[in-house]
């Protein structure tokens, strides 16, 4: 695939609660960038490698002569020209996607686009732990697991990608957004527009997309709002399974502020990722290479098939009879027995009703 004058398509990825709305915004508001809400499309992607529920459906780009890559190259024709529409029409020459999830699928989003450039946002685990809580109801244990997983994932997946990479943290982002979305748009090959500081005059008014308001200015405030949100034995429980991962990235478990710098610059690449990992990620346990998705055969496993176990019909009483017909709630072991009773008795069945 040609590169694209335009510059290449730009993945903004991270755990869920990270900011990567907020750089969505932020992007989305240059005169040359467009980024919509979060599409998933690669997922989408992913699945034109098999298809569904027929065990030859690995074969069936091969059976019309194409290699894996001419496939990439045709999904990145396809997908490349929806979204290139979609900035066309907003007067954009270059355009992006912004899916958390898409964390996992960066190998993909670069064969598919090999002039792709991936930016990650990372965000203090308990931040993220306590936004997964108030936004979505999981757990805190659920949201810590979650920051984990995401991002050991994502640095694993970012240093591979060298200087096609750009990590960026959201304290950064939000306590001085000049430097680091400056760092951010030449990194990009992108001249500077004060547009991207005032996304919420820019961007259509009083909308909210994921959570966040479009219409807000950056608040630095939000970096250590958790700090009041969660209680002593949570933020222990942060700082017990995340501890190392997070002072590598440079934070205090246990305190929202000071940060300890990555590098001399508010942003750091792939290459100054990898190397960072070398000399400091001893203690972190780095996924293997996650198999890709497409890999798998998309078939159901097949349901377990069991003999069914003769009812003894004394055992269903009146009342489970009863409650059957008022549609009250039953196991489903009392359902089978009532339902076994009925058919054994057409006369009762017809006098309690239709099932």
């Amino acid at each position: 695939m040609a590169p694209d004058p335009a510059g290449g398509p730009i993945f903004v990825v991270g755990a869920n609660g990270s900011g990567t709305t907020l750089l969505r915004l932020m992007l989305d508001s240059h005169p040359r960038i467009a980024i919509p809400e979060e599409t998933g499309f690669l997922r989408l992607a992913a699945t034109h490698r098999w298809v569904p529920y027929w065990k030859l459906g690995g074969d069936w780009y091969g059976n019309l002569g194409l290699t894996e890559d001419q496939l990439h190259a045709e999904l990145a024709t396809f997908y490349g020209g929806l979204f290139g529409s979609y900035a066309a029409a907003r007067g954009k020459q270059r355009w992006g996607d912004k899916t958390p999830f898409h964390v996992w699928h960066l190998d993909l989003a670069t064969r598919m686009f090999p002039d792709a450039v991936v930016i990650g946002m990372v965000r203090h685990p308990a931040a993220v732990a306590s936004s997964m809580r108030r936004r979505f109801r999981r757990s805190i244990r659920a949201g810590v697991t979650h920051w984990r997983r995401s991002n050991r994932q994502l640095l694993h997946s970012g240093a591979r990608l060298g200087d096609r990479f750009l990590l960026v943290r959201y304290e950064d982002l939000v306590t001085a957004p000049e430097p680091a979305m400056r760092a951010v748009l030449e990194h990009l090959g992108e001249e500077w527009s004060d547009a991207v500081l005032a996304h919420h005059e820019v961007q259509p008014s009083a909308e909210s997309t994921g959570f966040t308001r479009t219409d807000r200015a950056i608040d630095s405030e939000s970096v250590a709002g958790w700090e009041t949100q969660l209680s002593r034995g949570e933020v222990d429980h942060v700082v017990a399974r995340a501890r190392e991962l997070a002072a590598f990235l440079g934070y205090d478990p246990r305190r929202g502020m000071p940060l300890v710098r990555l590098s001399s610059e508010p942003v750091l690449t792939g290459t100054a990722l990898a190397q960072r990992m070398a000399e400091l990620g001893a203690d972190i346990d780095w996924p293997p290479p996650v198999p890709r998705p497409e890999d798998r055969m998309l078939k159901p496993p097949a349901p377990r098939r069991r003999r069914p176990q003769p009812v003894d019909l004394s055992q269903v009483t009146f009342r489970d009879l009863l409650q059957d017909r008022l549609r009250s709630r039953l196991s489903a072991d009392r359902r089978r027995k009532v339902n076994e009773a009925r058919r054994a008795r057409p006369l009762l069945d017809r006098l309690i009703g239709p099932r």
